[in-house]
């Protein structure tokens, strides 16, 4: 899955020349926690939260006479200008990865320079539900596998023989070869694990997974 296919397209965002407090009241107005910021349709600084949290809305400066004069501070004084970014066409895998080394709460996606969209922890979490299908009715069943393909294809065989869709399959690696997390189409985890374990699959226990 892509990044262009889970991102959020319409984008609030903020201009250099808007002040702290205005985007203060986007980011509150809208519910969310950072502002791609824009000049001419192309990307030029991210501001988040964080970024307004950790700044004053105004700077308090003298001038030659000794008069105080307030200014209000704006969103180019403070926004990062090296901005991370991805396209519309890196998977949600790649996205996923930047966001968790970064420490970051969504990444802008861009076209060259021109901003195209957003994509967000939520949205990242959305797209691996609809992936793994967990919301729909059915039963996770785990299964240790050998490092081997054959392996894989009957096992698959052993489920089609029990005329059950799989709604979703992962391999996670283990210590001897592979872990199959199965989402299959029934309630009957009990007939599922018997029928593994007949056609002589390991079938783990959860403290298997927690030692």
């Amino acid at each position: 899955m892509f990044v262009g296919k889970r991102m959020t397209r319409k984008v609030v965002t903020a201009s250099r020349g808007d002040t702290l407090k205005f985007a203060s009241h986007l980011l509150k107005e809208n519910r969310i926690h950072q502002l791609p910021v824009v000049e001419d349709g192309h990307l030029i600084g991210f501001l988040s939260g964080t970024d307004i949290r950790n700044s004053t809305f105004e700077e308090t400066t003298v001038s030659e006479r000794g008069e105080i004069a307030v200014k209000n501070k704006t969103v180019g004084e403070v926004m990062t200008r090296e901005v991370i970014t991805v396209a519309p066409w890196d998977t949600i895998e790649d996205a996923l990865v930047i966001i968790l080394r970064k420490r970051l709460s969504a990444l802008p996606v861009v076209e060259g320079k021109t901003l195209v969209g957003i994509i967000t922890k939520a949205d990242l979490l959305a797209a691996f539900k609809d992936i793994l299908r967990i919301e729909e009715a059915g039963v996770r069943v785990e299964v240790f596998l050998p490092a081997d393909s054959n392996s894989l294809v009957q096992l698959i065989r052993t489920i089609a023989e029990l005329n059950l869709a799989i709604r979703s399959l992962i391999l996670s690696p283990s210590k001897t070869g592979y872990v199959a997390f199965l989402r299959l189409s029934t309630i009957d985890v009990a007939s599922v694990r018997k029928a593994v374990r007949h056609a002589g699959f390991a079938v783990p226990e959860v403290a298997d997974f927690l030692e």
